[in-house]
């Protein structure tokens, strides 16, 4: 397996995981917050695939993505008429973007220093991809623990 290979397994399992969280539940559990200062499970789910996608494609590749943080913290699954479907379509679309630009990376692009808007320091291709990675995963326990926080309240 090469390490692009490795690098896009890492985050198909944690996005599966995230996805294994929503399975099964209406957009009201979607968009249900079990503490007042959480985030929904919808949120978690659509920040972190976008969050994801914009690491890989924007800030290691260099192609511009279309993403408003904002609007991420704003979904609602019941805007949504199968919010678990399109959360899907939407993580396989990000999953083909990631693919496409980690396969056109120079060798170059991984020692290659760039601004990261977020961090707010200059990192390197190896950062950006051990970031992003660490950012879903924390994601990914958020919303496990919700969804088990969902279904302990019974909501």
């Amino acid at each position: 397996m090469t390490l692009i290979e490795s690098i896009e397994e890492t985050a198909e399992g944690l996005l599966s995981r995230l996805l294994a969280a929503t399975d099964g539940l209406p957009a009201e559990q979607l968009d249900a917050r079990p503490l007042d200062d959480t985030s929904s499970l919808f949120i978690l789910a659509t920040h972190a695939i976008s969050a994801t996608e914009w690491n890989f494609v924007e800030v290691l590749a260099g192609r511009q993505v279309d993403r408003t943080r904002q609007v991420e913290f704003d979904a609602k699954a019941a805007d949504f008429e199968d919010p678990s479907a399109m959360l899907r379509d939407r993580w396989a679309a990000a999953q083909a973007a990631i693919h496409d630009a980690l396969a056109l990376l120079d060798q170059d692009e991984w020692d290659r220093e760039r601004m990261h808007i977020f961090q707010q320091r200059e990192i390197t291709g190896w950062t950006v991809v051990c970031s992003a990675l660490a950012h879903t995963a924390e994601h990914v326990g958020q919303a496990e623990l919700t969804r088990q926080l969902l279904d302990a309240q019974g909501v």
